[in-house]
């Protein structure tokens, strides 16, 4: 043995300081060096003072200062009560692991000591110390390995031991780094690797507590395949064991080994290679849902708890599963979806066309007529909404599914289109009167979740349901104007102007008769009926009007012609803003074409219509064919 000298008489000195001590029969000077008297070699050489090398010295500058905890002091023996020694045996028993794994160091010191060149060591003597040594060793890290694969166990015992093994592993380390200093021949166990090996073994740990993950029978009932139960025990494992970690572990490493997150770091890997396992395997609807919705929702809402998000950084463990594997999944989710809700919402309108066909009449609600069809179909949309939000966690994904709603509100119109071809059929009306209550629902739908459309497609389904009203409007307004065509036919002639009265009165009277039968809508329905009805009686009255079919040959005809028009006015404006008609702004209208009658030059009259024309451009087209009949 060349690498180091004295090792073996300075054990044997610190042997007779700890026995004299103990014995209380003196003590060794630990200035002096170990005398051997009357110790030779087998070839009878005498033993040389033995000294540590300055790497392996403790606690000292040199060989004749040694501090207080290397040597007793034997006046405090005799005062105060010895502290009980125990052995390195004893020290593994109770798990006191850091004092074992010194002992084991400091032997290790006195075992590759270095002897001169002229001390014989007994080979069979070393070699039977080092292999003593060798199974020492070996039972501390055992002792370790079953204390940190212990490490969450709920008791107090456990982790007091976890914190004396983190410091056997630490001076393991320490010891490792002083070795690799020397030179020359070395501990055929250095390095040791512990803290390499304690990591290994946690990931050990981490692997088998998530692969006999299972759930509470209460639990697992509630879930619908073993697939999902498996991968729910693993995610409830993974969540109970990093709050341990976070609570009690944490506190038995030293800050810099950042443990917290290494657990983290074990766990998201355990639980991603169950996961990919899994979705090797060809998946059914509802597994591959409930998959999506744990790495997109479930893990990542685990990972935000607030204790959690102190000591593990979240954005360093990543997703569970790459875009690679989770987009074909993601795809068969929604091409599921999609297909599922079109086959929803195209029955949902065959059923209505059905009815209609058949005659029926949709049934009285608060005295409206109701068809659930923009109901059933808004629920549909929604829960696939709702469901892909869930499951994707993210509102990008749901536009293939509002997306849908186009193309349904086409067909829509086609049936609308129908039903008023064939409004000879008694329902017709009805039919129409209920779907305008549907067409305003999908109105408000639009655009309250106006967020969740593109907005090319919410801009065409707004103009679709606006068409639809507008159209199934008109359809119900073009019923009441062919029933007044008569009482329209007589206003600005002669018996308009002669018999102004009895021709306006009865007039009148059919106008209120049908605001009074305008029964079956909805109160904002009706509203707009009502508006469109008023501007539209409004606007007939004025063509007629125009179309000058009575001559005012003098002033006073005009004036009696103009006072007409402005009592009509006010009388049907009083009419319909009182059955619910909003249209204020028509009020200003009648009055104004009494003006224009009041007119004799062409010129004039021109300009008064196209100022009119200007002012209210609702009315231009009608304005512009009024013209056209003044000019001929």
């Amino acid at each position: 043995m060349k690498l180091f000298r004295g090792l073996r008489d300075e054990a044997v000195m610190r042997t007779l300081r700890t026995r004299n001590t103990v014995l209380g029969t003196g003590s060794t000077e630990p200035n002096s060096s170990v005398e051997h008297s009357g110790k030779t070699t087998s070839d009878g050489r005498k033993f040389k003072p033995l000294t540590l090398p300055r790497i392996l010295r403790r606690n000292s500058k040199s060989n004749t200062n040694i501090t207080a905890p290397d040597v007793p002091n034997t006046s405090s023996v005799i005062t105060a009560p010895l502290e009980e020694l125990l052995t390195f045996e004893q020290n593994l028993e109770r798990n006191c692991l850091s004092a074992a794994g010194q002992q084991l160091i400091e032997r290790e010191e006195r075992l590759y000591g270095q002897i001169s060149e002229e001390v014989v060591q007994s080979t069979t003597e070393w070699e039977k110390e080092e292999e003593q040594f060798t199974r020492d060793h070996k039972a501390l890290l055992s002792h370790i390995d079953l204390v940190v694969k212990s490490s969450l166990s709920p008791d107090e015992d456990s982790l007091e031991a976890l914190k004396s093994a983190v410091k056997a592993i630490l001076q393991e380390e320490e010891q490792d780094r002083r070795w690799l200093k020397q030179v020359g021949k070395q501990p055929a166990w250095r390095p040791s690797e512990c803290r390499r090996h304690h990591n290994t073994v946690l990931q050990s740990l981490v692997e088998e507590r998530m692969d006999n993950a299972e759930l509470p029978p209460e639990e697992s009932n509630k879930l619908r395949s073993s697939l999902q139960r498996d991968i729910c025990g693993k995610g409830r494992r993974l969540q109970k064991d990093l709050l341990r970690v976070v609570k009690d572990v944490k506190g038995c490493y030293p800050e810099d080994m950042d443990i917290c997150n290494f657990y983290g770091k074990m766990y998201h890997q355990a639980f991603s290679a169950g996961m990919r396992n899994i979705e090797e395997y060809g998946l059914g609807m509802d597994d591959c849902s409930y998959l999506l919705y744990w790495v997109n929702v479930a893990y990542p809402e685990i990972l935000q708890n607030p204790e959690l998000t102190k000591v593990i950084n979240p954005e360093m463990l990543g997703k569970l599963l790459t875009e690679e594997l989770t987009t074909p999944l993601e795809n068969q989710c929604l091409t599921y979806k999609e297909t599922e809700v079109q086959t929803l919402i195209n029955k949902v309108l065959m059923v209505e066309e059905q009815a209609w066909m058949e005659g029926s009449v949709p049934e009285l609600r608060d005295d409206c007529y109701f068809s659930p069809l923009a109901i059933d179909v808004i629920q549909f949309i929604n829960a696939a909404v709702k469901s892909i939000e869930t499951v994707l966690g993210a509102m990008s994904k749901v536009q293939i599914i509002v997306c849908l709603l186009k193309d349904f509100l086409n067909s829509y119109k086609k049936f609308q289109e129908k039903v008023l071809k064939g409004s000879n059929n008694g329902n017709s009306r009805t039919v129409i009167m209920a779907n305008l209550a549907c067409v305003e629902q999908f109105r408000d739908y639009i655009v309250n979740k106006a967020d969740i459309f593109p907005v090319d497609v919410k801009e065409c389904c707004l103009s679709i349901v606006a068409e639809m009203k507008n159209i199934g409007y008109t359809f119900l307004t073009s019923l009441i104007h062919k029933d007044l065509k008569s009482q329209y036919r007589d206003l600005g002639t002669p018996v308009w102007l002669e018999k102004k009265k009895q021709v306006f009165e009865k007039l009148f009277e059919g106008i209120n008769k049908h605001t009074q039968d305008l029964k079956g809508l909805t109160n904002s329905c009706h509203q707009e009926l009502l508006s469109q009805l008023h501007l539209e009686v409004t606007v007939e009255y004025v063509r007629r009007l125009l179309k000058r079919k009575i001559k005012l040959r003098d002033k006073e005809m005009q004036e009696q012609a103009a006072r007409s028009v402005c009592e009509d006015g006010q009388r049907l404006h009083k009419l319909f803003t009182e059955a619910g008609s909003r249209e204020e702004w028509l009020s200003d209208i009648l009055p104004k074409i009494a003006e224009v009658l009041k007119l004799q030059d062409i010129s004039s009259i021109q300009l008064e219509i196209v100022t009119l024309s200007q002012a209210y451009p609702d009315l231009r087209l009608n304005f512009h064919t009024c013209y056209s009949h003044n000019c001929c």
